[in-house]
């Protein structure tokens, strides 16, 4: 069988998978526990914070844990939208936004009276930076805006909306990476991002875990109540095997991007000279 369905999920690289087995095995106290198996666990847990922020090249307190990309882009919307809604309750999103995305949205309009504006895309799927200035006002608190779209692959003008976006510091920018992670590069810190989603099966981890970066100094609401995990931001016991195999998952795909970014340019540049003969 050939596989053509990696937007959709990737398979988990075989070490992945015997990293999720040994730490499910040996590691299996509560991160959280006094005892010396959580203690081993939460050791496990620091370290792969630790890689996960080297390999994002932001800082160890700004990755939080999570169970994926439709949990990690509902904490960031309607995190940020609860928190701010005082100082404003105008948001800002993209009409071709994946469906977490787009319906956090819809309920916060519905439910909460938010006022959202959805901004059109052209004919290669993206948008223009003119019509995201020409939307903003004075009581816009959110930006979201998808990296890679998830059904046409359109790369999104993200460090100019950062750019952008830097002039308005009230507000907020988020970005679902779900797509573009381990595949795109991008510079979170250059683009001046303030919330980013990543999701462990997207780049050949394991199905069930995620990331949020958050900056330093961003407040937002939490979903969840409950054990004071994760910086508060999101309570729940964390699952640590998947977390290390993520954060291997992460360090491998990134590895072969690397490698492999200048033979799909290649392929990519020398595509009008002979293919299809």
């Amino acid at each position: 069988m050939i596989y053509f369905d990696n937007s959709a999920t990737t398979k988990p690289y075989r070490e992945v998978l015997d990293s999720f087995i040994k730490v499910s095995g040996n590691f299996f106290g509560n991160p959280s526990s006094l005892h010396s198996l959580g203690a081993a666990s939460e050791k496990l847990l620091t370290r792969s914070r630790q890689q996960i922020a080297e390999l994002l090249q932001v800082k160890e307190s700004e990755v939080l844990f999570t169970s994926g990309g439709t949990e990690g882009n509902n904490l960031a919307i309607k995190g940020t939208a609860l928190m701010h809604a005082k100082r404003g309750k105008h948001i800002i999103t993209t009409a071709v936004e994946h469906p977490s995305v787009i319906e956090a949205f819809e309920q916060l309009s519905e439910e909460f009276d938010f006022d959202v504006t959805y901004l059109p895309v052209d004919s290669a799927g993206r948008i223009a930076v003119q019509d995201l200035l020409h939307s903003i006002r004075t009581d816009t608190i959110l930006v979201s805006v998808m990296h890679v779209n998830n059904e046409v692959g359109a790369l999104q003008p993200i460090e100019e909306i950062g750019k952008l976006l830097a002039e308005y510091p009230k507000i907020l920018f988020h970005v679902d990476y779900v797509q573009g992670a381990g595949k795109v590069p991008l510079d979170i810190k250059k683009s001046q991002i303030d919330l980013l989603t990543l999701s462990a099966h997207k780049f050949h981890g394991l199905k069930g875990s995620g990331v949020l970066y958050i900056r330093d100094g961003v407040h937002i609401s939490p979903l969840f109540s409950g054990g004071s995990q994760e910086s508060r931001f999101r309570s729940g016991t964390e699952n640590v095997a998947g977390i290390v195999a993520m954060a291997k998952a992460l360090r491998m795909s990134m590895e072969q991007r690397d490698k492999g970014i200048p033979k799909l340019l290649n392929i990519k540049n020398s595509s009008g000279k002979g293919w299809g003969r």
